[in-house]
């Protein structure tokens, strides 16, 4: 053991230094910013920064300490670097010096124990509480992760240190997560930042704590640190405060002028200080209860909050409190050396008196520091008594005087040593001080030095304050009389002095009352100017006097002047001094943000659109916020199966964004991080042990196929063993079941898929093998249509079919595919064999999808893409030789069938009705979210082809029956039916999936009619088809539905006359004569007219059951036929419909959608106005031609935000309703944040047209016989 000898602290965090501690003492100290000018030193490489392993030695620091002492780095007993985080500073430290000083380095146990030895071990209290409270401390790791240290209490005795609780915070949660953090965090907001040389910014919350004297209480803000039950725990929820932070932001910034002169920024500066206090005196006040101690150390970077410092003193009925005056990382140097001292046995333990441990300068040094600036400046020398003399009468006349004398203080107050001194009593002295002198903020207060016994004569104090670590009251009747310290909340942040401890203070406060009369206050500042360190040398000291406003500078027994420059009185400082604004709060009372706070968290994590954050800010706000949501107090949902729980391995972390995408990360940096989609950060937490979550759950959350789960099951299990992340038993057991047996493909009469007649056969295995080799090649619907410059596969032409092939596409596996299943061209067998293999090409002719031609093989099925999924089907185009089929065809995935897909709510559901399922692209695409399908169609062709593309898609829970509409479901009952029935008014039935009968609606009545019997008490139905007559479906659907009760949404595009009606029904590409054209077109034309038709418009029927009304409730709007889904709008819009008839209807908020865009046009003499709503590009909805008058009550809407009731009790109820119908208005809980009001004008006749959209036909003709 080493009980003697010099013992070297580093912190080799921010605010970087040294210490050397001999006997228990402190006998040097320097910061590594007061060498290299570099404010809070930081040490990143430049190339490398926040790589900590790679952070800088303070080399200048350790070298200023040896020098001063006369050592060599070999002749001290032990070397104890630290750094907050994992501690890598003994490991760097070990590779930076030579082999034989490493076995002196030292590592201490946790960055919390060296910040309390630094408060304790000087204390001169043989018994107390130790608090130590900073942003971040030491980070470990255990079997449950990573923690790092957030506050930790301490019981010392006797010269041993005792930890009461530690509380610990998830490491990669940390950042919004302890008291310090969140403080800091405030500090950035209100702009308190220096932007530092490596690009880093660090926060000064110490301009935080001026500011909070401006604010006031908010009591309808939501509490951030609140006292557990638990002894020693505070509640914080890191995810709720970044919500509310961001509401308030929303709510009331207009990001004009500096952020600490905002109002809400101000209260919030108010907040965080008040709640910060309160929280650490409950800490404090349970242990003293506890303990039945009644002194308290503080250290950490929260120790030097002052204001809160004197509030734990007062409110804790304590007996003495100590703070190193170096609190912060920078005195982890001191607390590491002292450590080590009482580690090797030292025991000796002398109370701190002056904090000034830097090194003095000699009279050569200052000499040598005039002569450089010998031309600008003149000294006179003074003994002490003559320069206490000197600088007394400069402040009692109002000048300003910078004082340096032997060796600097350590840490971040000056305490008389580095000093920019000034008389409070002048009345802008303040002002003077920060503007021309500190060129800093003008609100900050400056701190008042007082003689020790005299101090409660002017504060509310009788404890010591020598390093300027309590904010006290200044009593009432001295606060006019000392306006440059009394803070705005007639506080001052009180130095005290005594003559043995700072014989120069105490004699000048003395001095200066003997001069000008009332009390022995002076005012004390730092000597630097903003963003600077404090000086150090006596050059820097000259350099910063010659750079302001200071009168004189008193330089150990120098008395400088500046040379051709005459000295300003008070009057001229503060002539011109413009008056600066102060800050100031909100009014008080102002309302909750929860309503914001909770919007935000749903568009983040449900999904939802945002009123008031566009796509954009939201997506931002994802990426900084959410990766703290499972600390959420208010709102724990994150919409997931199973709880968010974000440490997944010891080393394995979860930065959640619903948006931007999640990553896992590896702690250890051994793999590389890995994206998680939605849907892989949903299955990862599913697979964990602590799960309970279901396969079939977990499906249908996701909306996927069996075969995709079991996918994306596989991924993640090999990503999670990867990252040591233990797996659920149960789905390893599932993963690892055997595959389906194979059945026999053959066919006996040459139909397609003629072997899926049999409801049992089932090829699952080598079906999804095949579908795998289509999409790895990248056969996805935007790949294609990018390829051939289209917008659609719908829009692939007969007439293109062979410049495609041959003009177009690449000759590769993409091209070929694309060749065999669009564009009805042949590919060699080799290349097509490349693509698959030869048994699954063979599969492949066997079922009939493809059809030798000797060398070459050709497609006989059209492959389409819907929703995620393929889907063979018959070919578009049946034009060419061996395209006649015995059957009816299957059709092809048309825009009808697109749009339906895009359309029809995809709610959860347990079971689905796909009627006229053809093959089978609504039902499939449903499997997703349904737990159960049954598909119905009248042709056996079709029916084949469905359980084909069940298959092909890996979906098990699908069933087809062959039937006529619910003549095969008798007495079943069903949560949502979807149909894509014969819909075309047709002078014929030769197409049964296309004809309707002669006026269109013959299998569309029926099932509509029908449906009463097989939906479900709340279930829907959802239709594509061809509208006879549009503007009379309000009333036919009343008559078809009968006595069942719905919400009926009627969506339309254009009108068709029965000349655009026809003719795509006539139109051949090839092999037509004009004879035989004008005579198909005479037919559809007469059938058009004899059916009495006026207009065929192509849409959606969709309706959900009212069980609780008697009557129901139809709407018809129009919309573009969408190629996007729309589904969520549809949802929305029927949900919107219930809360319209809901009796809270009346008190809720009308708001306008927030992407409504109001143009107005006029005539140049302004006579005639037409005003329009446009909504984007959104295909939910059409351009609205809308009266002024109406235009001006919607403006009036959107600023006053009124209820329904206030609407819907003037004489324009009927048009806001009209309003709602069609998604324009919308009903809302919470009102948007106004900064500003404006009034309504106008008034005239109320009108809404709404426009037609682009026509949308059918061309279902187009299969030719």
């Amino acid at each position: 053991m080493t009980t003697s000898g010099y013992h070297l602290g580093i912190n080799m965090g921010h605010d970087r230094s040294v210490a050397v501690v001999q006997d228990g003492k402190v006998i040097v100290a320097i910061e590594q910013e007061r060498l290299d000018r570099i404010k809070h030193s930081v040490g990143f490489m430049l190339q490398s920064p926040d790589a900590m392993g790679q952070i800088q030695v303070p080399g200048e620091s350790i070298t200023y300490c040896l020098d001063h002492l006369g050592l060599k780095l070999s002749d001290v007993a032990t070397i104890t670097p630290n750094m907050p985080g994992v501690d890598l500073a003994p490991q760097i430290v070990r590779g930076k010096f030579s082999r034989d000083l490493k076995s002196k380095v030292r590592t201490v146990p946790s960055h919390h124990l060296a910040h309390a030895y630094s408060a304790y071990w000087p204390s001169g209290f043989d018994e107390s509480l130790v608090l130590v409270v900073d942003a971040s401390g030491s980070t470990s790791k255990n079997s449950e992760g990573r923690f790092t240290e957030s506050y930790t209490l301490y019981e010392g005795r006797g010269g041993k240190l005792r930890a009461l609780h530690c509380e610990q915070v998830r490491a990669h949660l940390a950042a919004l997560s302890t008291l310090g953090f969140v403080y800091e965090t405030v500090s950035r907001r209100a702009g308190f930042v220096t932007n530092l040389n490596s690009g880093l910014s660090f926060p000064e919350a110490g301009k935080l704590m001026g500011l909070a004297a401006y604010g006031g209480p908010q009591p309808n803000w939501e509490p951030w640190f609140t006292k557990a039950d638990d002894p020693y725990k505070i509640n914080l929820s890191a995810y709720d405060i970044f919500l509310e932070m961001a509401a308030l932001e929303k709510r009331y910034d207009d990001d004009l002028g500096k952020p600490y002169f905002r109002p809400w920024l101000v209260d919030l500066a108010y907040k965080v200080q008040a709640e910060l206090e309160h929280v650490l005196c409950q800490l404090v006040r349970d242990a003293c209860a506890t303990t039945g101690l009644k002194k308290l150390c503080i250290a950490g970077g929260v120790g030097l909050n002052s204001v809160a410092n004197y509030k734990i003193l007062r409110d804790c009925t304590l007996e003495d409190i100590f703070t190193f005056p170096a609190a912060a990382d920078n005195g982890i140097a001191v607390g590491c050396a002292l450590w080590a001292y009482h580690s090797e046995g030292g025991e000796q333990r002398e109370p701190l008196g002056s904090a000034c441990f830097g090194r003095s300068y000699s009279a050569d040094e200052v000499d040598r520091a005039l002569a450089t600036f010998k031309d600008l400046v003149t000294a006179e020398k003074h003994d002490t008594n003559g320069m206490v003399r000197q600088v007394g009468e400069a402040l009692s006349k109002g000048h300003i005087v910078a004082r340096f004398e032997s060796g600097s203080e350590f840490g971040p107050r000056a305490l008389g040593h580095r000093s920019i001194l000034a008389d409070p009593t002048f009345g802008r002295m303040k002002d003077v001080v920060n503007a021309r002198v500190k060129f800093r903020e003008a609100f900050r207060p400056f701190a008042p030095f007082v003689p020790l016994d005299r101090a409660n004569e002017v504060f509310d104090l009788s404890s010591p304050s020598p390093y300027m670590l309590l904010v006290a009251p200044v009593r009432e009747h001295f606060r006019d009389d000392l306006p440059a310290i009394t803070h705005e909340d007639g506080t001052g942040r009180v130095q005290t002095c005594t003559p043995d401890q700072d014989p120069f203070f105490h004699a000048l406060c003395l001095e200066v009352e003997a001069r000008r009369g009332g009390v022995p206050v002076l005012l004390n500042t730092s000597f630097n100017v903003a963003g600077q360190p404090i000086v150090e040398t006596p050059e820097e000291a000259i350099e910063t006097f010659l750079r302001t406003d200071i009168d004189f500078l008193a330089l150990g027994d120098r008395w400088i002047t500046r040379t051709h420059q005459l000295v300003k009185n008070y009057d001229e400082h503060i002539e011109d001094l413009e008056i600066e604004p102060r800050p100031n709060g909100l009014k008080p009372g102002q309302p909750s943000v929860l309503p914001l706070m909770k919007e935000l968290d749903a568009a983040i994590f449900l999904g939802r659109q945002s009123r008031y954050w566009s796509d954009a800010e939201v997506a931002a706000l994802s990426a900084k916020g959410a990766r703290f949501k499972e600390t959420s107090r208010l709102f724990p949902d994150a919409d997931l199966l199973c709880p968010l729980r974000t440490q997944v391995g010891i080393d394995a972390t979860l930065i959640i964004d619903p948006i931007g995408g999640s990553l896992l990360i590896d702690e250890t940096a051994k793999h590389a991080d890995v994206d998680l989609d939605r849907d892989r950060l949903e299955t990862l937490l599913a697979l964990k042990p602590d799960s309970h979550v279901q396969r079939e759950a977990l499906r249908v959350k996701l909306r996927a196929t069996p075969a995709e789960i079991e996918d994306l099951v596989a991924e993640m299990t090999t990503v999670m063993k990867r990252f040591g992340i233990p797996v659920h038993a149960s789905w390893q057991e599932e993963s690892s079941s055997a595959p389906v047996a194979l059945a026999s493909a053959s066919t006996s009469d040459g139909r397609t898929l003629e072997a899926f007649a049999n409801g049992a056969f089932r090829i699952d295995q080598r079906l999804r093998r095949i579908r795998r080799a289509i999409i790895g090649h990248g056969y996805d619907e935007a790949t294609i249509i990018q390829l051939l410059s289209l917008g659609s596969l719908q829009a692939i032409e007969p007439t293109q079919l062979h410049y495609y092939d041959t003009y177009v596409l690449p000759e590769n596996a993409l091209g070929d595919l694309i060749r065999l299943f669009q564009l009805r061209s042949s590919v060699p067998r080799q290349r097509v064999e490349d693509i698959f293999n030869v048994e699954d090409v063979q599969l492949l002719e066997s079922l009939g999808l493809l059809a030798d031609e000797g060398e070459t093989l050709r497609g006989c099925v059209d492959l389409f893409c819907s929703g995620g999924l393929l889907f063979a089907t018959d070919h578009r185009y049946l034009i060419r030789d061996g395209d006649y089929l015995n059957e009816d065809p299957v059709m092809y995935i048309g825009m009808d069938s697109h749009g339906l897909v895009q359309t029809a709510p995809q709610q959860h559901c347990d079971r689905v009705l796909d009627l006229c399922c053809g093959s089978g692209v609504q039902g499939l695409v449903a499997s997703r979210y349904a737990r159960q399908v049954t598909a119905v169609d009248l042709n056996p062709r079709a029916v084949r082809f469905a359980r084909f593309n069940a298959q092909l898609n890996g979906i098990t829970n699908f069933e087809v029956r062959h039937g006529s509409l619910y003549e095969v479901v008798a007495g079943e009952t069903f949560d949502c039916i979807l149909a894509n029935p014969p819909f075309v008014p047709s002078p014929d039935e030769s197409l049964k999936f296309r004809d309707g009968g002669t006026g269109g609606e013959n299998i569309l009545r029926a099932i509509i009619e029908g449906s009463g019997e097989h939906l479900a008490l709340e279930g829907r139905l959802c239709i594509v088809t061809d509208l006879v007559d549009a503007d009379r479906y309000e009333a036919k659907l009343r008559v078809w539905m009968g006595e069942t009760a719905c919400y009926g949404l009627i969506l339309t595009t254009a009108d068709r006359n029965e000349s655009l009606f026809s003719v795509p029904h006539c139109h051949a590409p090839f092999g037509q004569s004009f004879e035989d054209y004008n005579g198909e077109l005479g037919r559809w034309i007469d059938n058009f007219r004899s059916s009495s038709l006026h207009a065929v418009n192509f849409g959606y029927i969709l309706i959900w059951r009212r069980p609780k009304s008697g009557s129901s409730d139809i709407t018809k709007r129009t919309i573009h036929n969408p190629s996007s889904p729309i589904w969520e709008q549809v949802q929305g819009w029927v949900e919107q419909r219930r809360l319209w008839d809901s009796e809270e209807a009346n008190s809720m908020v009308l708001a306008l959608h927030p992407d409504v865009r109001m143009v107005t046009k006029e005539t140049p003499g302004g006579e005639e106005k037409s005003c329009e709503l446009h909504l984007g590009n959104n295909p939910f909805f059409t351009t609205y031609a809308v009266s002024t008058a109406i235009a001006d009550e919607l403006r009036h809407i959107y600023v006053s935000q009124p209820t329904l009731m206030d609407r819907l009790s003037s004489p324009d109820a009927d048009w806001v309703e009209n309003l709602h119908r069609k998604g324009v208005l919308r009903l809302t809980t919470a009102r948007r944040p106004l900064r500003a009001r404006q009034q309504a004008a106008g008034k005239g006749a109320n009108g809404i047209k709404e426009h037609a959209t682009k026509t949308t036909p059918t061309c279902l003709s187009s299969y030719l016989r």
